[in-house]
């Protein structure tokens, strides 16, 4: 196996996923959060990669890391349940990974940045509020799944059922989709005092930023699923960034 910086790690492109047999179908509704919570979405231009790597491009060209090329065509997704597993097999494992790796790189200066530990799991490793999980967390390294916070929560949809270009339609069923995905995962970064969280589906990554309490939201732009290439920001690396701003000491919550 060959060795690569963390820079090339995080630049591969996700395979794409084909899609089989999949039935239209709506997003999840909660009477405790629905579209109307939202108040005001904005761009979060600053989320790019110039900004990647001129906060942590010394760690990811310095880190070297065995590289972990996709082997074999993902196959298709006809839900919500398989896109999980899909996600389970290509990017959840690498993210991890690659925290790990940035942390070890910056360990002798995480006092000094104000940074603590963070890995990526599932929803279940940080604490329920009220029963609520989200898909996925960001939580702090050696901490209990009943105590943890999730600093960064996410949630994922598939594509046939939300689109970040929803949030420009023309059709107002569609504006509604759009921002009752967005409000479940305000929701969830309210209950567990986040500022940061991401909507993923099989086509695109959303970053989220809440902006106050009150349901004003700043979006990055999305990021396909099968971007990636030297200077493109990718999936991999707008996870992992999400998990870096999680791991800043004041800064994750608001």
């Amino acid at each position: 196996m060959s060795n690569q910086s963390l820079l090339q790690y995080l630049s591969v492109a996700l395979p794409a996923i084909p899609i089989q047999g999949a039935a239209p179908s709506r997003n999840t509704t909660n009477p405790r959060y629905g579209a109307g919570d939202i108040s005001q979405v904005v761009d979060w231009p600053e989320f790019n990669y110039a900004t990647i790597i001129q906060r942590y491009g010394g760690i990811l060209n310095s880190k070297q890391i065995v590289s972990d090329p996709f082997r074999s065509p993902p196959a298709a997704i006809r839900d919500e349940p398989h896109f999980h597993l899909r996600f389970a097999e290509l990017l959840q494992p690498r993210v991890r990974r690659a925290l790990r790796a940035g942390f070890e790189e910056l360990a002798p200066r995480l006092q000094q940045l104000n940074l603590v530990p963070i890995t990526f799991d599932g929803g279940g490793s940080a604490a329920y509020v009220d029963q609520f999980r989200p898909d996925t967390a960001f939580v702090v390294v050696g901490g209990t799944y009943a105590d943890s916070t999730n600093r960064a929560p996410g949630d994922m949809k598939v594509s046939w059922k939300w689109r970040s270009d929803y949030r420009h339609s023309q059709n107002a069923f569609f504006q509604e989709q759009y921002k009752q995905v967005l409000a479940q995962v305000n929701f969830y970064m309210g209950q567990h005092k986040a500022r940061h969280g991401f909507v993923l589906t099989n086509t695109e990554l959303v970053a989220i930023k809440r902006i106050d309490t009150n349901g004003r939201l700043a979006v990055s732009s999305a990021i396909p699923w099968t971007a990636g290439g030297h200077g493109q920001l990718t999936v991999l690396m707008g996870i992992w960034y999400l998990g870096m701003l999680a791991a800043e000491g004041t800064n994750w919550t608001l």
